[in-house]
């Protein structure tokens, strides 16, 4: 029989997306306008990759990971997961852990009334387990542009090839959005079009105050623009892998909208039925549709370009 869920009457709240997307900037926001991510000594520290900080509770990466390899896969190989699997007697284990952090982290409910919350990407894949544990209000999703995700990515120590990003960020966004239909979509350059509006929603959305004028300037400061790298589009030699032009579909140009790939598809995808080359002739279809949305992209610039010019 499954554990039962923590009967905690705190505002829970959620972070996800998928790596390299804006997830820690986005905790750091939610901290800064009222919602505890626990003690700090339990957040992991600065890295390489991210020089402000995770904001991610240690404690529920590290679980997270197990849980991931007890499924079979990893953060970057995301195993199968078919509907219902986060009931599964056999992983009631991690959910006495799971509350154990909880407790841990923010004391045993009812001790300290408020919104609490937590970030991790892959909570983009894991959400339902959690939501066994917990019973959580609120999920923001950061996503950002993929060609950008795919070159972070690329960057990295993990050095993780172009073909398995792609596939990777839309198994994430089309994940985390599915697990809740009610989740706030956030892309990361919302922080630097108009970070004032950007608070303002997610602010409505998790339900505390509009920031007043210290949490503003508490979040400027800890905003930096030079963080946002728009990568150079016609430069990658995997510009033209139809595993990108998938998620170049989604992706939308800059209006994210995983309804664009065939209901099949995108369920196989989110799933992770579908994980690379090998997807079959589903994925086939979608390669298809997405190499005719890349020729519309390609029309579309070339009319934009010609009324540029003929402005001049």
């Amino acid at each position: 029989m499954t554990a039962p869920r923590l009967a905690d009457p705190r505002t829970v709240v959620c972070v996800s997306g998928m790596h390299r997307s804006g997830t820690s900037f986005a905790a750091r926001v939610i901290e800064l306008l009222g919602v505890s991510l626990g003690d700090a000594s339990g957040l992991m520290g600065p890295g390489p990759d991210n020089a402000a900080g995770y904001f991610e509770n240690r404690s529920v990466t590290e679980l997270d990971d197990v849980l991931l390899a007890e499924l079979g896969g990893s953060w970057d190989r995301p195993p199968v997961l078919r509907p219902g699997w986060e009931h599964d007697p056999a992983l009631d284990h991690f959910r006495e852990q799971a509350s154990a952090i909880v407790r841990d982290t923010f004391g045993p409910a009812g001790t300290s009334p408020g919104t609490i919350g937590f970030k991790d990407p892959r909570l983009s894949l894991l959400l339902p387990f959690w939501r066994t544990v917990l019973p959580i209000r609120a999920t923001i999703v950061l996503v950002r542009d993929p060609h950008e995700v795919i070159a972070s990515l690329g960057r990295r120590k993990f050095r993780v090839d172009p073909t398995q990003s792609a596939v990777l960020w839309v198994r994430y966004l089309l994940a985390a959005t599915r697990h809740d239909p009610d989740h706030l979509l956030v892309r990361q350059a919302d922080f630097f079009d108009d970070l004032p509006a950007t608070l303002d929603r997610i602010a409505r959305h998790v339900g505390v105050a509009t920031p007043a004028a210290d949490q503003l300037a508490a979040i400027q400061a800890h905003f930096d623009p030079d963080l946002h790298h728009t990568a150079e589009r016609d430069a990658p030699a995997w510009a033209d892998d139809p595993l990108v032009a998938i998620a170049e579909l989604v992706w939308n140009g800059g209006d994210p909208d995983p309804d664009l790939l065939p209901p099949a598809v995108a369920t196989a995808l989110a799933e992770g039925s579908l994980q690379g080359p090998a997807g079959g002739e589903a994925l086939a279809a979608a390669r298809a549709e997405a190499t005719s949305f890349k020729e519309q992209l390609k029309q579309r610039n070339e009319v934009v370009k010609a009324l540029r010019a003929a402005q001049r």
